[in-house]
């Protein structure tokens, strides 16, 4: 693809940073984008270009930031913010697998505070069955 404007090379590079950011095959990314475009449509704005997604996948060695030369330094500001970004909610950090051992670490600590709930609301029970008992001893 050539342009009188736009160099060939801002053009490939474009297009593969489209495919770097919205992989084709990604079940994930064509439901968020279809998504998008709903919403840009319920809203009357400009609709997202659906053929964006028909860019194709890269393969590992081409998504070296090393490889991008005209996008470069958003893709490097892209990357800090997201690896910067934390989970909010229960969805986001179940699904945030990131950090596994802080996952992990997470999700253990979160079960054990929940047995310890549960352990302590049994026991708190079996307390007060146990103090009625012996106030009205069977005759």
């Amino acid at each position: 693809m050539s342009s009188p404007i736009l160099p060939a090379a801002l053009i490939d590079e474009t297009l593969r940073t489209l495919a770097l950011l919205l992989p084709e095959h990604d079940k994930d990314v064509e439901d968020w984008f279809g998504d998008q475009q709903k919403t840009l449509q319920k809203r009357k704005r400009l609709s997202v270009d659906s053929t964006a997604r028909e860019c194709g996948q890269l393969k590992v060695g081409q998504r070296r930031i090393e490889n991008f030369n005209y996008w470069h330094d958003r893709l490097v500001i892209l990357k800090q913010v997201f690896d910067e970004a934390e989970p909010s909610n229960i969805n986001q950090w179940w699904h945030d697998r990131r950090k596994r051992v802080q996952w992990y670490t997470f999700w253990i600590a979160a079960v054990v505070l929940g047995l310890t709930i549960l352990f302590g609301l049994i026991q708190c029970v079996e307390g007060g069955i146990q103090i009625y008992y012996s106030a009205h001893p069977a005759k």
